[in-house]
């Protein structure tokens, strides 16, 4: 007999007498447990460190294997003939230390505060470092904050990362608002081919396609 919790079996008779002769105990939770008791060591204690990345001048001490589990970046990285392979000491570049330190945090504890001020580039480093997960809630979020304010920039955004779904809303709302934006420093410095991707399928009634193209 095993209990529904799946925590406790029984088992064994002889003859029409039952005896019991031992259970076997599952602990659900052990795994999760063990897991966040690792990474709480590694990330706070900095226990086991291996590789000490620096960026900004801010160094994490920081653990190969975690970052391989979650990142494929890390993982052809840290496994192929680069010099990071065997380097101790790597510096980044293309990231800032607010967001590398937010991009650690959900590396280790699968959790992340997603902000306004810094979604955007949350959204870059996340598909840059391959946290396809974290990428597609950063492009959901955008989604939701698009506007005729930053309509422009978060249409260039997703082009730049192949984002189609946020692309797509982001070029319907510069579509609406066209006439607001044409005299914008973002409208001004749109690639071409987004401005006639914008106005390919027509635009509102109100907006002017051909003043929008003289515009730019």
């Amino acid at each position: 007999v095993t209990s529904e919790d799946g925590g406790l079996s029984v088992g064994g008779s002889v003859g029409e007498e039952n005896y019991f002769l031992g259970y076997t105990f599952t602990d659900r939770s052990h795994s999760s447990r063990v897991v966040k008791s690792i990474m709480d060591l590694c990330l706070e204690d900095g226990l086991f460190a291996d590789v000490t990345i620096t960026v900004d001048g801010k160094e994490f001490n920081l653990h190969r294997l975690v970052l391989s589990a979650q990142s494929s970046f890390f993982r052809s990285m840290f496994t192929s003939n680069l010099k990071e392979s065997h380097n101790r000491s790597i510096e980044l570049k293309d990231v800032g230390a607010t967001v590398f330190q937010l991009l650690i945090d959900y590396i280790y504890h699968g959790t992340i505060k997603l902000s306004v001020e810094e979604l955007q580039d949350t959204y870059e480093m996340a598909d840059m470092y391959q946290l396809t997960a974290l990428f597609e809630e950063c492009s959901r979020f955008l989604s939701r904050t698009v506007e005729i304010k930053n309509c422009l920039q978060v249409m260039w955004l997703a082009d730049r990362h192949s984002d189609q779904e946020l692309y797509t809303s982001a070029k319907q709302c510069a579509k609406i608002h066209l006439a607001q934006l044409h005299q914008t420093e973002e409208y001004l410095n749109l690639p071409l081919g987004l401005l006639l991707d914008i106005i390919k399928d027509g635009v509102p009634s109100s907006q002017n396609p051909s003043v929008a193209i003289e515009s730019w």
